[in-house]
């Protein structure tokens, strides 16, 4: 049997839709419904520039009493304003190659397109989700240095004494937590941790699995939200103690935004490398808006497109909303 080559499997639509629907498949921020595909973002994806604006109505203001009425007709109502306002994205674009070493195991398999194609979206899977929790992280950080912290509740130490279940992670410390919403706490459908802060939860049998809708798989639950473990979330160790951060999130808390690239991919060929043996190289390409819903990103990056630490700082973002629309709240544990 011949040994199949990149170039036999290799051709563009059929391998950039391969990778993008495995990307989409093995992010569970998406499958969650927490990055949600938003078509204002889609359409300034796929076009020019960098940087836009998203633009969005404040909500009616729900304090101030209704007019009551009176049979004297001198007397005017006046009607509220509906005010606007606007989020400032930007756009990131990625690139990523491997060569055809890097890709030997997958084309030495029964069908290699299949598995190099979900090699190629589980890495891209993986980068978006790395960017979703840093853009949160950037958020939380924002939260603390601006906002009072209000959204996000507290109980970690760096005490050289022992852990207590005080400083662990425990319903009452989610429910405080997802109460910094208040009234909107409703809206919050998932939570991303640790994988140290889940293993926890499983010794305690206080994880659950509910069925996804196809009844393929089953997917993990805490106090009802889907639990996404992704070890890129915080474990930022003290001098006496580690501090892990959970992260509640509503649908659509993070809107995304994906564009085309003019090349999504293509394959290379340097014949003068290795001395003349020769390299083949497979290059993918992403552009993507991940953007956290009520924030604008402020501060320029260092180059076009901001790296997982630039999400991250707290000069990334400015909330632009009130505390109770954003779908998030932050939650710190020492175990």
């Amino acid at each position: 049997m011949a040994t199949v080559q990149l170039a036999d499997i290799y051709v563009p639509v059929p391998f950039n839709n391969a990778v993008d629907r495995a990307a989409i498949e093995m992010n569970r921020f998406a499958a969650s419904g927490i990055l949600g595909s938003n078509d204002a973002l889609n359409a300034a994806a796929a076009v020019g520039g960098v940087l836009g604006e998203l633009p969005f109505y404040n909500p009616l203001d729900v304090s101030a009493e209704p007019n009551y009425t009176t049979d004297n007709p001198a007397t005017l109502a006046v009607p509220d304003k509906i005010t606007s306002a606007k989020q400032v994205y930007r756009r990131a674009m990625m690139h990523k190659s491997w060569s055809v070493m890097d890709l030997s195991i997958e084309l030495s398999m029964k069908d290699p397109f299949k598995a190099i194609t979900d090699k190629i979206g589980q890495y891209w899977a993986t980068i978006i989700q790395k960017r979703v929790i840093s853009s949160a992280l950037g958020v939380l950080a924002d939260n603390v240095a601006g906002d009072a912290a209000d959204m996000r509740f507290s109980i970690a130490t760096d005490a050289v004494a022992a852990i207590t279940d005080a400083e662990r992670i425990s319903a009452d410390a989610v429910i405080s937590a997802k109460q910094t919403l208040g009234d909107h706490a409703g809206m919050l459908s998932a939570i991303a941790m640790h994988s140290v802060i889940y293993s926890r939860l499983q010794r305690q049998n206080l994880i659950t699995f509910i069925p996804n809708a196809r009844g393929e798989v089953n997917i993990p639950t805490y106090l009802g939200y889907e639990v996404i473990v992704d070890d890129s979330m915080p474990a930022v160790a003290g001098v006496n103690r580690i501090t892990y951060t959970s992260i509640l999130f509503a649908k659509g808390a993070i809107a995304n935004g994906k564009g085309a690239p003019d090349v999504p991919s293509e394959m290379e060929r340097l014949a003068s490398t290795g001395n003349g043996g020769g390299q083949t190289i497979i290059h993918t390409r992403k552009s993507e808006i991940i953007h956290p819903y009520g924030f604008s990103t402020v501060t320029a990056p260092a180059g076009q497109s901001q790296t997982l630490a630039e999400l991250a700082n707290a000069n990334a973002w400015n909330r632009v909303v009130v505390r109770k629309n954003v779908g998030m709240a932050f939650l710190q544990t020492n175990g």
